[in-house]
């Protein structure tokens, strides 16, 4: 039966986990929800300062051409003006320009000047850069601002400022002379809305009291009705403020993905420290999992094995408690093999005793071959030739004898001048074999004739060069056996022959089967392969083997390895 869950310590350790993540998770949201409210709240207070702030230049603008209309209305000049009559009015034109010039050196917004009398009908006026342009004949009582308009091609926008006129020397108050009327751009506005964004997409606009917009920080080709502004609300907080002048405010629209961006800094850094502290908590769950719970699953399972495979062991190399607690239970399971081991050792004494003696009686029979009785034969063998003076079997039995005596010497390593001795010997046998036919010339460095090389080193190269290069070729053929110094504590050998040489294709497969040989193949004999094993099981990585064969030129096997082994590798036997 299945155990439940909550009875495992990995169940355990989740629910853990789970209460833990829950937490940090909830303190999470807490935490960005608070930070995204005070980010708004942050944002939407600069947004109340920036309206604030252009309301104050609006008011700063209303009070400055306050002063310049009243500097005009009740100039001498204007009074005098609007007193006269039409002739009079034409030879004090001059006088009249001359204050135009001077109100417009003083606000450069202001376009043109208009003066009119109570009629109203137009007395004087002037225009800068618009050409002949006339408000409407009403006459105003106080100052004030007008809707947006345009004038020319390039429909740049203006507005009127009216101012009235009052006559100061009448007896009766409120007695209007007339009026004076501003045409304005909307360059100050404009200034005033530049760079005051609250944040990177707001969008400040000046409004008329038609709900047109006067200025804005977008686009200047941008002239949309607020009534149109307020419909495409959607995604946008808008905040309306009233300015001074009569009828006119200042609209701001602030995308609401921007009310909290003023503390986007401190919630990315708020997520990436929680996503590090998840992090280090999933660190922590695969810790305990990988160093406490899984080793404690692995002993369980362990334990439950023990009955079917008795001789597995843990082998544990944690030096910490649990480690300590496996090796304990490897050694007591290591003290009941040993136990059993004995009791297996006292019974198969008995029966190996009683297969020894069989073992004797069998060995009785053998018929077992002396090494030494062969040598004799040999010796006999040449002496009968001698005797009967056929030179040449005498030569080739002692040459069988020497070659026979070498290889069955249990040394693993002999000098080169006895493994040189041994090639020579071989080529008397191949040379009575093919009757001269094959040549084989051995050449070594004198100086080398005492180093150490692994016995047979050379008879395997020089057979291979023998019955698979030169015995298919049809004329004469040589094998050049060459021992020289490579360099400090190295020997070069080299074995060539003049035969029939191998393909690339041939070759490759060669080279392939070398490091592919299976361990323990070709037993019965030493070949190829099995130099090429013997030269890496002597001197490990220290060896170059390297062959080289043209079709119809030759072989050439070349070898460099030490002149020396390591004392543990110098053991005979």
């Amino acid at each position: 039966m299945r155990r439940k869950l909550k009875d495992t310590l990995l169940g355990q350790m989740f629910v853990m986990v789970a209460v833990i993540a829950a937490m940090m998770a909830a303190a999470y949201m807490m935490t960005y929800s608070y930070m995204r409210r005070m980010g708004k709240e942050h944002t939407l207070q600069r947004n109340e300062q920036t309206l604030i702030q252009i309301e104050a230049k609006a008011s700063e603008f209303y009070s400055t051409m306050e002063h310049i209309g009243t500097s005009l209305a009740y100039s001498p000049t204007t009074l005098s003006h609007l007193k006269m009559d039409y002739r009079q009015r034409i030879v004090a034109a001059a006088d009249m320009d001359a204050v135009f010039s001077n109100i417009m050196l003083l606000e450069t917004d202001i376009t043109g000047i208009y003066l009119y009398d109570t009629q109203p009908a137009l007395v004087a006026g002037t225009d800068a850069d618009t050409g002949s342009r006339s408000p409407l004949p009403v006459l105003h009582e106080k100052m004030e601002f007008s809707s947006l308009f345009t004038i020319g091609v390039d429909e740049r926008n203006y507005y009127f400022i009216y101012f009235p006129i009052y006559d100061l020397d009448s007896p009766q108050y409120g007695t209007q002379l007339g009026m004076c009327v501003f045409l304005m751009k909307t360059d100050y506005f404009n200034e005033a809305v530049e760079g005051v964004e609250v944040t990177e997409h707001s969008q400040i606009y000046l409004t008329d009291q038609n709900r047109r917009i006067i200025a804005s920080n977008v686009q200047p080709d941008v002239r949309y009705m607020v009534s149109r502004l307020r419909r495409e609300d959607t995604g946008y907080y808008v905040q309306e403020r009233p300015l001074p002048i009569g009828g006119w405010s200042a609209l701001n629209r602030i995308p609401e993905n921007e009310l909290y961006q003023e503390n986007n800094g401190m919630i990315r850094i708020l997520s990436v420290t929680y996503l590090l502290a998840f992090g280090m908590l999933g660190m922590l769950v695969f810790f305990f999992y990988r160093r406490m719970i899984y080793p404690i699953q692995c002993v369980d399972a362990f334990i439950r094995r023990l009955a079917g495979h008795p001789w597995e062991r843990m082998w544990a190399k944690r030096r910490d408690e649990i480690g300590r607690v496996i090796r304990s239970l490897d050694k007591m399971m290591d003290d009941i093999w040993q136990a059993n081991r004995k009791v297996q050792a006292s019974q198969k004494q008995m029966y190996e005793e009683q297969l020894a003696r069989k073992e004797l009686q069998v060995l009785a029979y053998r018929n077992q071959i002396n090494p030494h009785f062969l040598y004799n034969t040999f010796e006999c063998i040449r002496a009968m030739a001698l005797y009967y003076d056929v030179e040449e079997i005498a030569e080739i039995t002692m040459a069988l004898s020497n070659v026979f005596r070498f290889a069955v010497k249990a040394d693993n390593m002999v000098t080169v001048e006895d493994e040189v001795k041994y090639i020579r010997e071989y080529a008397t046998i191949i040379d009575y074999r093919f009757m001269g036919k094959i040549e084989i010339t051995v050449e070594a460095a004198p100086e080398l004739l005492s180093k150490k090389v692994i016995k047979l080193l050379l008879q395997p190269l020089v057979e291979n060069a023998v019955f698979h290069g030169l015995e298919q070729k049809m004329g004469d053929g040589e094998v050049l056996v060459q021992i020289q110094k490579q360099e400090e504590g190295h020997l070069l050998v080299r074995v060539e022959d003049d035969g029939c040489g191998m393909d690339q294709e041939t070759l490759r497969r060669v080279l392939d089967s070398l490091a592919s040989q299976p361990e323990g193949a070709d037993k019965k004999g030493i070949g190829l392969a099995n130099i090429y094993q013997r030269l890496h099981l002597f001197y490990g990585d220290d060896v170059v083997f390297h062959i080289e064969s043209r079709k119809g030129e030759g072989t050439r096997i070349t070898m460099q390895i030490p002149d020396h082994l390591p004392e543990d590798e110098k053991m005979q036997g």
